[in-house]
């Protein structure tokens, strides 16, 4: 257990890292999921009391994880932004304009309604990178049935989908559940991977995190440490 893990996914060496980010040396690019900036501002500005803090924090979090790789563009996986632009957000087109030598890319999701129109972040609905193909959802996502994903529907969107070509999404926020003894219970945020399909979780706070309740890989993440917690069936 450590703050890093590596794994294989797509033909890709892929670094695992306990802020829920994601880096493709290969790719040179920086993958990260859910963040929904501007959502504690959000919140206060419907009456709900959050701290400052919240956002303090995790724009640092942010910064320390692009910076961990200095040259490297820098992918979002949807939900960067969480209801209307605000005070909060402007935090990140500073972030970007001081990190110039970047490219950076919003692949958009389903919060990602006030999108601004800065010239220094591509909007795509779809963006094709190596072996992957990144989307916010992933195909055939139905929460009233409780499925996150299904092959039949992605491969039907995507019919060039193998192992060496695969979706990396984000949007479902997975999270693990860790039981001990007695009704000891712990849930925490986690990666998910199977042959076809790979779900980072969310990267900002006040985001929560579900179960997936499907077969695959999970990498768990608690007390900024990341863990293997091995493959997991239904």
């Amino acid at each position: 257990m450590g703050q890093w893990l590596d794994f294989t996914f797509g033909d890709q060496s892929c670094r695992l890292y306990f802020d829920g980010s994601m880096h493709v040396n290969a790719l040179n690019t920086l993958f990260i999921s859910d963040l929904h900036l501007g959502k504690s501002g959000q919140l206060r500005k419907e009456g709900i009391p959050t701290p400052v803090a919240v956002h303090k924090k995790g724009m640092q979090r942010l910064k320390e994880a692009i910076k961990r790789h200095p040259y490297s563009n820098v992918v979002f996986l949807g939900d960067l932004f969480d209801g209307y632009q605000n005070r909060e957000t402007i935090d990140l087109k500073s972030l970007i304009e001081k990190e110039y030598h970047r490219t950076f890319t919003l692949v958009r999701g389903n919060h990602d309604h006030d999108v601004p129109d800065w010239s220094d972040l591509n909007i795509t609905d779809v963006l094709e990178i190596g072996n992957f193909i990144c989307i916010h959802e992933p195909p055939g996502t139905n929460f009233k049935n409780n499925r996150p994903f299904r092959w039949a529907t992605a491969k039907t969107v995507f019919p060039e989908l193998s192992r060496e070509k695969v979706l990396l999404c984000g949007h479902l926020h997975p999270g693990a559940t860790l039981k001990g003894k007695g009704k000891f219970r712990v849930k925490i945020k986690a990666f998910f991977f199977n042959d076809w399909i790979a779900i980072l979780p969310a990267f900002g706070a006040l985001t929560g995190h579900h179960p997936l309740g499907e077969a695959g890989h999970y990498f768990g993440i608690f007390e900024n440490q990341i863990k293997s917690l091995g493959n997991w069936s239904e």
